[in-house]
Formats: structure tokens, sequence, C-alpha cells
């Protein structure tokens, strides 16, 4: 007598950069006679094959990830936006060994010094950021913003919330020893003016991609 079973699965983890798997196993069975009264078993072993299909990233999808990338490796932003990170925040016990204020030393190098590269950095994600607001809106014009550039100008925006943090708590450790007191919210005015344009834009772009995915009235 024998037996045939075959399982076969496949997972598809996400829109670009996913991952097939296919697991096929075999058992046989064959069953030699009473008069025989022997049995042998044949086991194949699993095989597993993985195939990466990425899309090709457009510009604005592009220019996000590079935007998130930038903040990440100067230390301002982790782009974390989870309920653990938000509990770290809350509960104080979130680690400040690699913030940004520690690497550009704002707590022990002259208050000039910290402040003028606080400014140099910020001029530049607001550029950046800004930049990056009108390659947006630029691709809602044309009306066929693709999903993943939502997804990508959201996480852009994270960073960009992110780094406006890290540069005010920069400037509030050079208060900290300063003998002038230097306005965090004037210093920070360049990027909330980029960061509120960035918001509207944002949800303006997750609507454009809704209005694509509607069917067109007949």
């Amino acid at each position: 007598m024998r037996r045939i079973y075959n399982s076969l699965s496949y997972n598809e983890l996400s829109r670009f950069g996913s991952v097939s798997t296919f697991k096929s196993l075999v058992f046989l069975l064959a069953a030699c006679t009473p008069v025989a009264g022997c049995a042998t078993v044949s086991v194949y072993e699993p095989v597993t094959a993985e195939i990466s299909l990425t899309e090709d990233q457009s510009q604005l999808h592009a220019a996000a990830e590079a935007f998130s990338k930038a903040a990440r490796d100067k230390g301002l932003a982790t782009g974390e936006a989870n309920l653990a990170s938000l509990a770290g925040m809350l509960s104080g016990k979130q680690s400040d060994a690699n913030a940004y204020w520690r690497k550009i030393g704002a707590d022990k190098s002259a208050p000039a010094t910290v402040v003028g590269r606080v400014r140099d950095d910020l001029g530049v994600s607001a550029k950046e950021l800004s930049d990056l607001d009108a390659m947006a809106r630029a691709v809602i014009g044309k009306g066929d913003p693709e999903r993943q550039d939502v997804t990508a100008f959201e996480g852009a925006l994270i960073h960009a919330r992110q780094a406006r943090d890290s540069f005010s708590d920069a400037l509030v450790q050079v208060n900290k020893r300063g003998s002038a007191e230097y306005q965090i919210t004037l210093e920070l005015a360049p990027l909330d003016k980029a960061l509120a344009r960035a918001r509207v834009t944002a949800d303006d772009l997750a609507a454009a991609r809704s209005d694509k995915d509607q069917p067109a009235a007949s």
C-alpha cells in the first residue's frame, strides 16, 4: 500500500522584497505482503528555495529612503515609531547613549560651537525635507503616486520629526551650561516650517493614492 503526502506553502512577505518559500515533503510507504512481513520507508528531505523580488524604486521613494538613512547616520533619528519605543520615552528608560547631542558634545563643547553645528545640520535637514516635499507635490500633480511612495514619504516624515527632537535636545543641553539662553523655538523655525508643509503633503499624497486605487466610474 502506498500513500503520498504533499505539503505546499507560499508566503509573500511584502510588496517589494517579497520572499517565496516552497516546501514539499513526500513520504512513500511501501508495505510488503503479509508473507514477506517487511516494510520499507523512504524519506525525501524538504527542499527550500528563496526568491527575492524587488520592484524598481521611484524617484520619490529613493529620495525619501535616502533622507531617512542620512538622519539615522547622523544620529538624529532611529525611525522607530512603535509601542516599545513610546513606552521607553514615557517611562524615561530610553537610552541616550547614541543621542545626537552626545555625538556632537553638546554637554561638553563650547556653546557657540555646538549651536553652530546644530544650525548647520538643521539647515541641511530643513532643505532636504523641503526638496522632498516638492518632489512629492510633483507626484501628486501627476496623479500617479505608488503605494511605496506614500510609505517612504511617511517614513521620512517620522525621521524628520525625530530629528527635530534631537536638535531641540542639543540646544537644551547648551542652555544648561551657557551664560546666554538660546531661543530654541526660533532656532527650530526653519525645520518646523518644512515639517508643517510635509504633514499636509503626506495627507495629500495618501489621498491621491487612494483616488488612484478607486475604480473609474462607468
